[in-house]
C-alpha cells in the first residue's frame, strides 16, 4: 500500500465529537488504510452543550424545509466551519469526511488527485448515497473518473471542495433551514459539482462491514438521541405545498422525456458503484 501526500496549501478534515473517542480511532485507522497521510480532526459542534445551536445561521423557511433539529443543526455548523477554516488557512482544496465513512484503499489516490487540481471543480462528492439519482456524462478531473451531479443526493459524508466552493457556501448559508447533505448538492448555476465515479467511501450505517465495527461507529447519534431530536416543524401548508409542487415539477421534468435525453447523452441514472473494496 502506498502513502499518499496531500499537494500544498490543501487539507483533509474528518469531524468528530470530543466525546466519541471511538469515532475518531475508526477515522484515523481508515485514513491509515487509504494510504492518506495528513488528515486533521475538526472537532465537532456538540447539540448537547446548553445553547450551542442558538447563535447560528439557521432561520426557519429560509431552504428546502421548514424546521431542522438540534442535531441537524450542530451538524451543519460543523461543516460550516470547516469551510470558514479552509478560508481562514488560504488552503487551495480540501476533502472533509464525517467520522463513520469506510474508505476504500484507492481513496488516497483519489484524494491527492483532486486537491491537485481545485481550479477544475467546486465540490466532488467522494462517498455512495443511499438512492437511485441521475447523473451526467462521464468525464475525468486530474485522472479521476467523475460524473456532474444533476440533484440532491442525501450524504454529505465525504466530499472534496476548492477554496473559491467554501467561500459560495459561507455566503449561501449565512441563512439555512436545510440538511448539510441537501445544501450542499443543490442544483445551482454557479455549482461544479461532481460525483466520483465509482465511489471511494461510504457511511458505515449502508456498508455490510458495519458487523466488523464498533457500536459507537454504527449508529448516528442524530438519529439515537432523542435529547437533540425532538420539535421538529414542518412548516406551515403553504410552505409545505411550495415544497411538493417544486418536487412534482422536477419529476415530470425526466417522465416527459427528459431522462431518455440525459441517457442518449452518456448520462447515468441508478445507485452510484463502490470500489471492489466497499460493500452496500
Amino acid at each position: 500500500m502506498g502513502r499518499h501526500e496531500l499537494p500544498p496549501e490543501t487539507g483533509a478534515f474528518f469531524i468528530n465529537l470530543d466525546r466519541v473517542p471511538a469515532r475518531r480511532s475508526f477515522m484515523e485507522a481508515q485514513f491509515n488504510h487509504a494510504g492518506l497521510a495528513g488528515a486533521t480532526r475538526f472537532s465537532a459542534t456538540d447539540a448537547q452543550i446548553p445553547g450551542v445551536v442558538d447563535a447560528t445561521g439557521y432561520v426557519a423557511g429560509t431552504g428546502s424545509r421548514w424546521g431542522l433539529t438540534q442535531s441537524e443543526i450542530a451538524c451543519f455548523e460543523s461543516h460550516r466551519a470547516v469551510w470558514q477554516a479552509v478560508v481562514d488557512q488560504n488552503l487551495q482544496a480540501v476533502a472533509i469526511f464525517e467520522d463513520d465513512v469506510e474508505m476504500s484503499i484507492q481513496a488516497g489516490s483519489v484524494i491527492s488527485a483532486l486537491m491537485a487540481d481545485p481550479d477544475a471543480f467546486d465540490m466532488v462528492k467522494l462517498d455512495y448515497s443511499p438512492k437511485s439519482l441521475r447523473f451526467g456524462p462521464e468525464t475525468r478531473i486530474a485522472g479521476v473518473t467523475v460524473r456532474p451531479m444533476l440533484e440532491m443526493a442525501p450524504s454529505a459524508a465525504a466530499y472534496a471542495l476548492s477554496q473559491r466552493a467554501c467561500q459560495k457556501l459561507l455566503n449561501w448559508s449565512e441563512k439555512y433551514s436545510d440538511h448539510v447533505d441537501d445544501f450542499v448538492s443543490i442544483p445551482r448555476s454557479d455549482w461544479r459539482m461532481y460525483q466520483c465515479f465509482p465511489a471511494v467511501g461510504v457511511q458505515m450505517i449502508w456498508s455490510k462491514q458495519q458487523g466488523h465495527t464498533v457500536e459507537e461507529v454504527k449508529v448516528s447519534e442524530r438519529s439515537q438521541n432523542q435529547k437533540t431530536n425532538c420539535g421538529l416543524e414542518k412548516g406551515p401548508l403553504w410552505f409545505r405545498l411550495r415544497r411538493e409542487l417544486v418536487a412534482a415539477r422536477r419529476k415530470l421534468y425526466w417522465r416527459v422525456g427528459g431522462q431518455t435525453r440525459l441517457l442518449e447523452q452518456g448520462g447515468y441514472v441508478g445507485f452510484i458503484p463502490c470500489a471492489d473494496d466497499l460493500s452496500v
